[in-house]
C-alpha cells in the first residue's frame, strides 16, 4: 500500500489513527489486464485505490468507446453512478484494467464513514476531488483552444508513462483526436 499512502500523503496531512481506521478498510485485488472492474449498468458498491497497474474508465458514445480517464499507481477508480448517485451519461461507464493491476478497495458506505469519523481523511478526499475537477476542466478547455498537436505534447510532457503503457487508440480517444492524427503527430 505504499504508492496509495504516499499519494494520500501528497494531497493531505491524515493523522495516524485515520490513516490506521482507512488501511483497516482496505481489501486487496488483484485485476487481470483487459478485465472489466467496473462494468456498464450495474451498481458497484467500491471505489479502488491503485496500488500497481493501470486502469482507463471510458463510456460508450454513438456506439464507439470514448476514453475518459486513466487511473494510475496512487490513484482512484470508481463508478460515477455508484459514488455520486445515479448520472445521465454513465449508463454505458467501464473501468478496464490495461495491465495487471493490483487494487485495494472498500465500499463507498465505509468511506463516507471514515470520513464521518475523521475530518482529516474528509479533506483529503474534498481535496482529490478538486484536483480531478481541475483536470477535467483544464482537459475541457484544451480541446476548446488548442490543436491537436499542442495537446498531444502537453500530455508527452504530464504523462509521458502513458505512451509505454496504453493502447495509442485510448490516447487518441482520451486527446479528442482521431487514431490517423495521433500516428502522424507521434512521427
Amino acid at each position: 500500500m505504499k504508492r496509495i499512502i504516499q499519494s494520500i500523503n501528497r494531497i493531505a496531512k491524515i493523522s495516524d489513527e485515520a490513516m490506521n481506521a482507512f488501511i483497516a478498510c482496505l481489501q486487496p485485488l488483484e485485476v487481470s489486464k483487459r478485465s472489466i472492474l467496473i462494468e456498464p449498468g450495474k451498481k458497484n458498491p467500491n471505489i479502488y485505490f491503485i496500488e500497481e497497474g493501470i486502469t482507463r474508465s471510458f463510456t460508450i458514445v454513438d456506439g464507439k468507446e470514448v476514453t475518459s480517464w486513466f487511473s494510475k499507481e496512487g490513484d482512484i477508480t470508481f463508478s460515477t453512478n455508484s459514488f455520486y448517485g445515479a448520472t445521465e451519461g454513465y449508463e454505458t461507464e467501464t473501468v478496464q484494467a490495461l495491465e495487471n493491476t493490483l487494487v485495494y478497495y472498500m465500499s463507498i458506505v465505509e468511506l463516507d464513514a471514515l470520513c464521518y469519523k475523521y475530518i482529516d481523511l474528509a479533506n483529503w478526499l474534498r481535496l482529490l476531488h478538486q484536483h480531478a475537477f481541475l483536470s477535467v476542466e483544464k482537459r475541457l478547455l484544451s480541446r476548446l483552444y488548442f490543436s491537436a498537436e499542442e495537446r498531444y505534447n502537453k500530455l508527452l510532457v504530464t504523462d509521458a508513462d502513458l505512451f509505454q503503457r496504453v493502447n495509442l487508440g485510448y490516447i487518441a480517444s482520451y486527446l479528442g483526436i482521431s487514431h490517423v492524427t495521433l500516428c502522424a503527430l507521434r512521427k
